[in-house]
């Protein structure tokens, strides 16, 4: 974690958390609701269009898909370049696992964890000082998708 990340989130005052849930190819409704957000953002603050999502909250939560939506937003990324992503990937890292290993997850953890390395880089981790924010991952299967990327 970055020293300027750790000056933000010890200095005293109330703190902005972006919660995000999870739902699949779904997510695509969040990022469209999230762009809103970002521009509305971008007018009320008076803004340009460098201004990310990761320097207005404090914190970043997401499940399933919802943690790599919050994942690309702690990175600093864009709400386009998210949505881009997943219009470009989505389709990949979304196809449906195997009958047997849909016991264990809903997806191919494998292609998955391609895209985010292609993404994130492999030496990435959740305390990593590429983030913006603090990131957090309250889903146990999406922390196993999210460590298999290298974002442990």
């Amino acid at each position: 974690m970055s020293e300027q990340l750790k000056a933000r989130i010890t200095a005293k005052g109330p703190k902005k958390i972006l919660a995000l849930d999870g739902g699949g190819i779904r997510g695509m409704m969040t990022i469209e609701v999230l762009a809103e957000i970002e521009n509305l953002l971008r007018q009320q603050l008076n803004k340009g269009p460098e201004f990310r999502l990761a320097q207005f909250f404090d914190f970043v939560a997401g499940t399933s898909t919802g943690a790599i939506i919050a994942a690309c937003i702690s990175s600093g990324m864009a709400v386009s370049e998210v949505r881009d992503f997943y219009l470009s990937s989505g389709q990949e890292m979304f196809d449906k696992a195997f009958l047997l290993k849909r016991f264990r997850a809903k997806y191919e953890d494998e292609k998955l964890a391609k895209k985010l390395q292609e993404v994130f880089g492999k030496e990435t981790t959740l305390g990593s000082d590429k983030l913006q924010t603090v990131l957090m991952d309250g889903d146990a299967q999406c922390h196993h998708r999210l460590a298999l990327a290298g974002l442990q």
